[in-house]
């Protein structure tokens, strides 16, 4: 896993350079984990009247890591070896994982914008 990720409920705000920025109000994991688009496909759709692309994307995180995350919780991307234009950018859980003999959780996740 290549990422370094932080879960839990973020504040939006903007810094003394009127900038975005993102503050963690509840940690649910920090920690590794992984960012991975299953496919290069991108499918268009439409909602309320505005065409969206949307790429389907999951968090992988270790079993046994102990965390907490749970749908609706944002990620915010800390750090990457792989991938350095991941850094900075957040997404939401969409859902529960899938369970069973896996050795990492695999969450559903949106990019939030």
């Amino acid at each position: 896993m290549t990422e370094t990720v932080q879960v839990g409920t973020f504040a939006d705000g903007t810094d003394a350079n009127l900038n975005a920025i993102l503050t963690l109000t509840a940690e649910h994991y920090t920690g590794m984990g992984q960012i991975k688009f299953p496919s290069l496909a991108v499918s268009d759709r439409v909602a309320a009247s505005q065409q969206a692309a949307s790429v389907s994307a999951v968090l992988k995180v270790p079993v046994g890591s102990g965390a907490d995350i749970r749908p609706g919780d944002r990620v915010l991307v800390t750090a990457s070896t792989s991938d350095e234009s991941l850094v900075g950018r957040s997404f939401r859980i969409g859902a529960w994982p899938a369970a069973g003999q896996v050795t990492a959780h695999r969450y559903p996740i949106e990019e939030w914008s």
